[in-house]
């Protein structure tokens, strides 16, 4: 209802009100990027993220387990290639660099937003971490045996990463993130979950399995839902203007 109210604000026409509304009940807004972030932006990510979960159990886990381990790396490094040859084509059209973004108007807001959030690129992104993990999965006595490399080593490099934006390098979001972050971040996480396993976790590794963590963890996808509609209704009629 407050979605429909704000829209009555600026009398918006009730046959559109409708169709928006269909499209986010639906969670097909993600397939619709000119009216995607009208009402909640972040449910935009939860209607490519459910794209996503439809194609698991039929088109995506029977493939990914049929796998072996040389299997799922060719697939995760394939994978990430299509990425960053999309996130190129986005740039391409728009801006290569983060200070050009940030110092000029914005153009073809549209293909930004298909590259964030288009449900067939939610779908790579979700398949990369399906196979990250398949790999963790398919470890044999002698890997678990192995002490694992500490999660910090890669955990610091992922972040260090968008340090680029202060060099001459300072490539877009989407290029640093497809290039450098999610790769070291996937490596991140599957050594977080090698480690646990191991006699004596890092650090690190203790820092995030605790229960403060954990339970922050929860409530992590909530909180990005509800800052949509906060933002609604305390500054997005404002800035609206």
């Amino acid at each position: 209802p407050m979605f429909v109210m704000v829209e009555r604000w600026y009398k918006t026409p009730w046959s559109t009100t409708a169709f928006r509304a269909f499209l986010n009940y639906s969670l097909l807004q993600a397939w619709f990027p000119k009216e995607a972030e009208i009402w909640n932006q972040p449910t935009w990510f939860l209607s490519a993220l459910t794209f996503s979960n439809l194609t698991m159990p039929t088109l995506v886990l029977p493939r990914v387990a049929e796998l072996s381990k040389a299997g799922l790396r060719k697939l995760f490094c394939g994978l990430t290639a299509v990425s960053v040859l999309q996130k190129i084509s986005y740039s391409e059209t728009s801006r290569f660099h983060s200070r050009e973004i940030a110092t000029t108007k914005p153009m073809y807001p549209l293909l930004w937003n298909l590259t964030r959030f288009h449900p067939f690129w939610a779908l790579i992104e979700m398949t990369m971490g399906i196979a990250a993990a398949r790999d963790v999965m398919l470890d044999g006595e002698e890997e678990r045996r192995t002490k694992p490399t500490n999660p910090l080593f890669y955990f610091l490099a992922s972040y260090a990463s968008l340090a680029l934006r202060l060099t001459s390098l300072d490539f877009n979001d989407a290029i640093i993130r497809s290039t450098l972050f999610v790769p070291l971040f996937t490596k991140f996480l599957t050594a977080l979950h090698r480690d646990c396993l191991s006699e004596s976790p890092a650090a690190i590794t203790r820092f995030f399995g605790s229960p403060v963590m954990s339970r922050l963890g929860a409530l992590a996808f909530p909180m990005f839902i509800l800052h949509g509609p906060i933002g609604q209704v305390f500054y997005k009629k404002a800035i609206a203007k």
